[in-house]
């Protein structure tokens, strides 16, 4: 349902239906682009694709950025984020970007020319048409090459079954933690990313169900994790030592639920390259009366 009223909104925090939660990510140096930071260190601690290669699988909410306890038949949203670079380290200016890890395929090896076929074991846990829920491509170990190419087969958000445009590999696909994203030959991951930090789909496409294949056509070498994600919130930072946040009501328009089970976790791109650094922050969550 939703609050309709700031009054209701205000209601629910003085009846204590809000949680409060707090976590730190320690990354290792990086370069210029897109990383996955729920392969970082610190709490949460880090997530490693681990799983039986080729096949779908989830996240545990438990092992996320923790919003709190399943609320149904209430409605549980995004009430405040913030996040502060440690004051000792030296990030380059960029964005994190808040997300809902729905589902991901693990050990795509980006070696191998033959189509890789995968395995949906287990199908969409939430956003069940694929509404809004794109791919994200994450190097989960690191390779000596790059400029690799490949393409997907995947059911788009109306059932339909269409193959992705081809996506590049760029320099930066041979770290671990790295994510790969739709460019063209010859063009790093931070200054050429029209799709932003996810992966193209065919012409009008809106979101993704599930993946059926993956074929690379040029190897790149290192292995692969296609991530399903839902992204909620975008931040944006320019400079060390300062917060970033935002609320309901000033932050963004709308309200931005947080489903029962989400993995919530975050990505970030820098625009610079950057060492030492380390990000500290908090959300909170609230949730209405669920009539």
């Amino acid at each position: 349902m939703g609050f309709r009223s700031v009054k209701q909104y205000a209601e629910a925090w003085d009846k204590g239906r809000h949680h409060t939660a707090f976590f730190r990510k320690v990354p290792f140096s990086t370069n210029n682009g897109y990383y996955d930071m729920s392969m970082y260190g610190g709490g949460p601690p880090a997530n490693y694709y681990a799983s039986t290669p080729l096949e779908s699988a989830t996240l545990s909410q438990l092992k996320g950025i923790f919003h709190g306890d399943d609320k149904a038949p209430s409605k549980k949203y995004l009430a405040r984020i913030s996040i502060c670079c440690d004051p000792l380290s030296t990030p380059g200016a960029g964005n994190i970007m808040l997300c809902d890890y729905v589902m991901y395929y693990p050990f795509i090896d980006m070696d191998d020319l033959s189509t890789q076929e995968l395995t949906n074991s287990v199908t969409l846990p939430r956003y069940e048409d694929g509404e809004g829920v794109m791919v994200m491509a994450v190097c989960t170990s690191t390779s000596v090459s790059s400029g690799g190419n490949f393409s997907f087969e995947y059911v788009n958000q109306s059932g339909v079954t269409k193959t992705s445009p081809t996506i590049y590999c760029p320099p930066i696909s041979s770290l671990t933690s790295s994510m790969i994203v739709s460019g063209s030959p010859g063009q790093g991951s931070a200054t050429y990313a029209p799709t932003g930090p996810f992966l193209a789909l065919a012409a009008g496409d809106r979101g993704v169900r599930q993946i059926n294949s993956v074929t690379f056509a040029v190897a790149n070498g290192g292995l692969l994790a296609l991530v399903l994600i839902k992204p909620l919130v975008n931040l944006f930072h320019n400079e060390r030592n300062v917060q970033i946040e935002k609320e309901i009501g000033s932050g963004w328009s709308g309200q931005v639920e947080i489903k029962d089970g989400a993995y919530l976790n975050l990505i970030r791109r820098s625009q610079a390259q950057s060492s030492s650094l380390g990000f500290t922050g908090m959300i909170e969550t609230i949730w209405d009366e669920g009539t």
